[in-house]
Order: C-alpha cells, then sequence, then structure tokens
C-alpha cells in the first residue's frame, strides 16, 4: 500500500514537471524567432516573412 502511494506521488510529480519543460521549450523557441528576426534587421538582411513576424509575436 505504502509502495503505491509512493508510485502515484512520482508519477504526479513526473508529469507536472514535463508540463512545465514543455511550457519553457515553446516558450524558448518563440523568443529565438523573435530575436532571430531582430538579428536579420541588424545584419541589413532582409526582413521576417510576414507569417514569421507574426509567430514570434508576444
Amino acid at each position: 500500500m505504502h509502495a503505491t502511494r509512493i508510485t502515484v506521488a512520482l508519477l504526479a510529480c513526473l508529469t507536472l514537471s514535463a508540463c512545465g519543460m514543455a511550457k519553457a521549450a515553446r516558450t524558448g523557441g518563440q523568443t529565438f524567432d523573435k530575436y532571430g528576426c531582430m538579428a536579420r534587421d541588424f545584419k541589413s538582411q532582409p526582413p521576417c516573412e510576414p507569417a514569421e513576424a507574426a509567430a514570434s509575436g508576444p
């Protein structure tokens, strides 16, 4: 019975941490896109496509 509680608690913690990691990865990707578009502008390269700029918004 005690092992079952530990297993359930461990699975709950793993599930919550996986959700947090997914959110961090999504946020990191959006930030990378945003600064990638800014870098293109800084290097005098063609600007991002409107779809790229919209995807990298807030």
